[in-house]
């Protein structure tokens, strides 16, 4: 059985996805079993550094998280992320409720990924004409993790 098989993937064929070099890599690679390999700190942080998008996981008072696309800084010095958001937002709400955060941050082409979780700390909020009701979200990171698929 494999990914191409349309008795498992019926629109396989149809798929632009599975006809995609990169998806055809993928498979290939999949098949090989060729494992994903673990970044080190340093190349995580450089690859946290290197972006500014990412999806910002907090948690519902259910215990399920709650995801938002930020775009945010990284300080690889003191090891936090750094997110400008307004005191309006959902997230606010929920880190005021419990502190605890994570940051996914992929590459591109998906291949890559980094994770950033920890404690969040909110600032004052600033209230100007210009920028409304904003602060910061502060994530320090007490754990940063992710892999990479050498497909190439």
């Amino acid at each position: 059985m494999t990914w191409t098989d349309t008795s498992v993937f019926p629109l396989a064929q149809e798929s632009a996805f599975f006809r995609a070099p990169t998806a055809r890599a993928m498979i290939t690679a999949m098949a090989k079993n060729v494992p994903p390999r673990r970044l080190d700190d340093a190349a995580l942080s450089a690859f946290v550094a290197e972006h500014t998008f990412g999806a910002l996981a907090t948690l519902k008072r259910d215990g399920r998280p709650h995801l938002s696309t930020v775009v945010y800084a990284w300080d690889p010095g003191t090891r936090e992320i750094r997110i400008s958001t307004t005191e309006d937002r959902l997230k606010v709400k929920q880190l005021r409720a419990n502190p605890t955060a994570s940051l996914y941050v992929s590459s591109a082409d998906h291949w890559k990924f980094a994770v950033v979780e920890g404690k969040a700390e909110l600032s004052e909020v600033t209230r100007t004409p210009d920028d409304g009701d904003r602060l910061y979200i502060t994530l320090k990171a007490e754990k940063l993790y992710g892999t990479a698929l050498d497909i190439a």
